[in-house]
């Protein structure tokens, strides 16, 4: 009887807060995929440019580069980027994470020289990134189909009108630029190292190894970014999908089968009992 109240109490819940989803939290129509003949073609160009390019110069920059090195070039990027973290999040009403954002760059800029050391997570202040297609969604606009950008991956419609913003709208380039006036070399090899850092913490991730044991590569890299930019939108706490509240569902059920089949063994046995 617990299992069959569990079910009843729970599943109502459950399947009123999938309902109850917002527009520009779906992303129903990526999963669809509506473009998948385009992206597939896209996605072969990435794997190619990957293979003779980004992925050996990531495997050489691993291997010329000390490890403490890398985590250095990493927290100096993720510190880099908190000012741009802070206006995407006022612009999307969450004032206490724009803050927080705030606390950890004066943290890691003053503790961690200038941002090598990532003093912050090691206080309690775990890194939380934002973007603009984060803003985005916060501002009710649908994330639109699934799109495979040229050398950045995985995206949705969204997030792709999202990604110019991300890197031209920055406030600490715009500071970088007002008080320095880099060339544009300087830019682009900044840009290229960052790409090559995010390359060479994917190598270590192992994650080259899981897409070469998938049947389609495509179809793996297309399910898990959608399933990590789900988390994202809900900060880290999504309700349960679709194929959860199913599963939920059987459990559940299976549960209650059990139960109601003790149940009647049991009133048998008394019923048989002298």
């Amino acid at each position: 009887m617990k299992a069959k109240r569990l079910a009843f109490a729970v599943l109502p819940l459950l399947l009123l807060g999938a309902c109850a989803t917002p527009r520009s939290l779906s992303l129903e129509t990526a999963a669809s995929d509506p473009w998948e003949a385009s992206n597939r073609r896209v996605y072969a160009f990435n794997k190619k440019a990957d293979r003779y390019f980004l992925s050996p110069v990531a495997k050489s920059y691993r291997a010329v580069v000390p490890k403490p090195a890398r985590t250095g070039i990493t927290n100096l990027y993720g510190n880099y980027r908190e000012p741009s973290n802070f206006m995407n999040y006022v612009l999307q009403g969450k004032i206490s994470r724009a803050f927080r954002t705030v606390d950890r760059f004066l943290l890691n800029t003053v503790l961690g020289v200038g941002g090598l050391a990532d003093v912050a997570t090691d206080l309690g202040r775990p890194r939380d990134q934002t973007d603009f297609g984060q803003t985005f969604s916060q501002w009710n606009i649908a994330a639109g189909p699934y799109l495979m950008l040229p050398f950045l991956g995985p995206s949705t419609l969204r997030d792709g009108i999202g990604v110019p913003f991300d890197f031209f709208v920055d406030p600490a380039d715009i500071a970088r630029n007002a008080l320095l006036n880099p060339s544009i070399w300087w830019r682009g090899g900044q840009i290229g190292l960052r790409l090559v850092d995010a390359r060479a913490r994917l190598t270590a991730s192992g994650a080259d190894g899981l897409l070469e044991a998938s049947l389609d590569e495509y179809a793996t890299v297309r399910s898990a970014y959608l399933q990590s930019r789900r988390a994202e939108l809900y900060y880290g706490d999504p309700p349960p999908s679709a194929e959860e509240l199913e599963y939920y569902s059987q459990e559940a059920a299976e549960e209650a089968a059990v139960e109601s089949a003790v149940e009647a063994a049991e009133e048998a046995a008394k019923t048989l009992a002298p």
